[in-house]
């Protein structure tokens, strides 16, 4: 998915939002009720050095933001639980041998 179509429209997109590490291809995965603010939270965090996730903040210290992108993984409907749907895309990716961040 595109993420220049959710800054273009009206209202917060929920989903799930996925950080990628294009060295290794380890991906960590998030819930957001508005993904164009969670993009902008997640990034200050990691340049901050203070993500939650203490194995994705080392790798971002370490390999710096040329080698991650930030985007919408999942979009979610209005009623669309996400943490079902956290615990689906981590399956999903699980199964096809990607290695998630805690």
């Amino acid at each position: 998915m595109k993420n220049d179509d959710i800054f273009s429209r009206p209202g917060p997109v929920r989903g799930i939002i996925a950080i990628r590490n294009l060295k290794n291809g380890r991906i960590y995965l998030t819930t957001t009720e508005d993904a164009v603010r969670d993009f902008q939270k997640e990034r200050f965090s990691l340049d901050l050095g203070m993500h939650k996730s203490g194995e994705l903040q080392n790798e971002y210290s370490s390999l710096g933001l040329e080698l991650f992108t930030i985007e919408l993984d999942k979009e979610a409907g209005k009623d669309e639980d996400l943490n079902a749907l956290l615990d689906e895309r981590k399956a999903f990716y699980t199964s096809l041998g990607v290695r998630l961040y805690p």
